[in-house]
């Protein structure tokens, strides 16, 4: 049997699928990035084993649950946005249209109704007219699906777990590689990792996969310099 969430994104819309995978590709970039940055500045403080891996744990979990309370947020003002667009449409829909009613009401009674049955005739078809008006206004306008939204638990909890999937490669890397190697190994680990997620960004966008993947590793290193050198500075300094 279909869980609640797994039927609700079957039947989600395009758009909501594709505001899901920029939320997993960004949760899983910043996941490899942001831990490889700790456990390496970390390591630049000689943190010992123990203390790596629960900053690396500590990281992990803070900046996930960051990552989806941001997505959230984004996501659901997105949602209200859409939803009172919709709304104001159907208000301006709603607007009295008497000499239409009444054009309709006169036509069904010509043609034998009676007034009552010609009247609830009228304002059938006037309400579907007002639906198919709104229907078309907010597509042509506004790209919307009068009922489908954003759904922003879909993106908070995509970038949770692919933010969590992406720390995972680093903290392991470190934890696992022995001692000499573990600065190595671990930007090793961060470099194939940001440069799949790049390949695989580009692959869902019209985006140059070389420079995607470049751009990527970029930030990565970028970041873990900085961070390690950081560690360095303070273990010296204030360490001793």
């Amino acid at each position: 049997m279909e869980s609640a969430i797994r039927k609700s994104f079957k039947h989600s819309t395009l758009s909501d699928r594709l505001n899901v995978i920029r939320a997993g590709i960004l949760g899983a970039n910043d996941g490899i990035i942001s831990v490889s940055g700790i456990v390496l500045g970390a390591l630049g403080a000689n943190f010992s084993s123990g203390s790596l891996l629960m900053s690396g744990l500590a990281g992990m979990l803070a900046g996930a649950c960051s990552m989806a309370g941001g997505e959230y947020i984004s996501v659901r003002a997105q949602h209200d946005i859409q939803k009172n667009t919709v709304k104001q449409l159907i208000e301006k829909a709603s607007l009295p249209k008497e000499e239409q009613r009444n054009h309709f009401i006169k036509v069904y009674c010509d043609r034998g109704l009676s007034q009552k049955t010609a009247t609830m005739v009228a304002d059938e078809l006037i309400a579907n007219n007002q639906k198919l008006e709104v229907d078309a206004e907010a597509a042509d306008d506004y790209q919307l699906k009068v009922g489908h939204y954003l759904n922003p638990l879909h993106a908070a909890g995509t970038s949770f777990l692919s933010f969590i999937a992406g720390a995972i490669i680093p903290l392991v890397t470190m934890t696992t590689v022995p001692n000499p190697y573990k600065a190595v190994g671990t930007l090793i680990a961060m470099v194939v990792a940001l440069g799949l997620n790049g390949f695989v960004s580009s692959r869902s966008q019209v985006l140059s996969t070389k420079q995607t993947m470049v751009r990527n590793i970029a930030v990565g290193l970028l970041t873990t310099i900085i961070t390690f050198a950081l560690g360095e500075f303070f273990h010296t300094t204030i360490g001793g």
